[in-house]
Protein backbone atom coordinates (compact mmCIF):
# COMPACT_ATOMS: atom_id res chain seq x y z
CA UNK A 1 0.00 0.00 0.00
CA UNK A 2 1.35 2.97 -1.34
CA UNK A 3 0.72 6.68 -0.14
CA UNK A 4 0.70 10.11 -2.02
CA UNK A 5 1.22 11.91 0.93
CA UNK A 6 4.92 13.29 2.15
CA UNK A 7 6.29 15.49 4.77
CA UNK A 8 5.97 18.79 3.19
CA UNK A 9 10.10 20.77 3.00
CA UNK A 10 10.95 23.51 4.71
CA UNK A 11 10.58 25.67 2.30
CA UNK A 12 6.88 24.82 1.26
CA UNK A 13 6.04 25.54 5.46
CA UNK A 14 7.34 28.86 4.81
CA UNK A 15 5.21 29.53 1.57
CA UNK A 16 2.05 28.79 3.36
CA UNK A 17 0.17 31.65 4.71
CA UNK A 18 -0.40 31.66 8.89
CA UNK A 19 -2.98 29.52 10.36
CA UNK A 20 -4.34 32.48 11.39
CA UNK A 21 -4.70 34.45 8.18
CA UNK A 22 -6.07 31.34 6.52
CA UNK A 23 -8.98 31.47 8.83
CA UNK A 24 -9.79 34.73 8.56
CA UNK A 25 -9.81 36.28 5.04
CA UNK A 26 -8.37 39.95 4.77
CA UNK A 27 -6.88 39.54 8.34
CA UNK A 28 -2.60 39.58 7.19
CA UNK A 29 -0.76 38.38 10.26
CA UNK A 30 2.07 41.49 10.34
CA UNK A 31 5.86 40.27 9.99
CA UNK A 32 7.70 40.27 13.23
CA UNK A 33 10.35 42.98 13.72
CA UNK A 34 13.08 42.43 16.71
CA UNK A 35 12.52 45.31 19.36
CA UNK A 36 15.15 48.04 18.69
CA UNK A 37 17.52 48.53 21.85
CA UNK A 38 17.00 51.59 23.99
CA UNK A 39 20.06 53.82 23.71
CA UNK A 40 21.19 53.98 27.14
CA UNK A 41 20.43 57.28 29.12
CA UNK A 42 23.09 59.95 29.66
CA UNK A 43 23.30 61.48 32.75
CA UNK A 44 23.84 65.15 33.32
CA UNK A 45 26.18 65.98 35.72
CA UNK A 46 25.00 66.13 39.08
CA UNK A 47 25.06 69.89 40.31
CA UNK A 48 24.70 71.58 43.41
CA UNK A 49 25.97 68.72 45.19
CA UNK A 50 27.04 68.93 48.95
CA UNK A 51 30.81 68.67 50.02
CA UNK A 52 31.03 66.34 52.35
CA UNK A 53 34.50 65.91 53.15
CA UNK A 54 34.66 67.60 55.98
CA UNK A 55 31.95 65.42 57.37
CA UNK A 56 34.40 62.78 56.45
CA UNK A 57 37.42 63.74 57.84
CA UNK A 58 35.66 64.90 61.40
CA UNK A 59 34.54 61.25 61.56
CA UNK A 60 38.21 60.00 60.50
CA UNK A 61 39.92 62.16 62.79
CA UNK A 62 37.95 60.76 65.81
CA UNK A 63 38.43 57.17 64.56
CA UNK A 64 41.99 57.57 64.77
CA UNK A 65 42.11 60.15 68.02
CA UNK A 66 40.59 57.08 70.36
CA UNK A 67 43.48 54.43 69.37
CA UNK A 68 45.78 56.85 69.01
CA UNK A 69 45.14 59.10 72.36
CA UNK A 70 45.30 55.57 74.03
CA UNK A 71 49.04 54.65 72.51
CA UNK A 72 50.37 58.26 73.26
CA UNK A 73 49.08 58.17 76.64
CA UNK A 74 50.56 54.54 77.60
CA UNK A 75 53.65 55.79 75.62
CA UNK A 76 54.28 58.97 77.00
CA UNK A 77 51.58 59.83 79.16
CA UNK A 78 50.15 63.61 79.40
CA UNK A 79 52.92 64.45 76.89
CA UNK A 80 51.86 61.84 74.48
CA UNK A 81 47.72 62.46 74.55
CA UNK A 82 49.23 66.30 73.67
CA UNK A 83 51.17 65.31 71.32
CA UNK A 84 48.33 63.08 69.50
CA UNK A 85 45.63 66.07 69.95
CA UNK A 86 47.35 68.60 68.94
CA UNK A 87 48.57 66.65 65.41
CA UNK A 88 44.73 65.72 64.87
CA UNK A 89 43.72 69.47 65.34
CA UNK A 90 46.37 70.55 63.26
CA UNK A 91 45.40 68.22 60.71
CA UNK A 92 41.76 69.82 61.34
CA UNK A 93 43.08 73.20 60.92
CA UNK A 94 45.19 72.80 57.88
CA UNK A 95 42.20 70.81 55.80
CA UNK A 96 39.88 73.96 57.29
CA UNK A 97 42.02 76.91 55.61
CA UNK A 98 42.73 75.00 52.41
CA UNK A 99 39.37 73.81 51.62
CA UNK A 100 36.90 77.05 52.49
CA UNK A 101 33.84 76.77 50.61
CA UNK A 102 33.40 79.87 47.84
Amino acid sequence: MTTSQHEPTNEQLWLQPPADTAAQPGQAVAPYTPPVPAAPAVQAPLQGRPDRTSFVLAIVSMGCAIPLSGIGAGVLGFPGLLVVWLGIVLVNVVYGTTHRPH
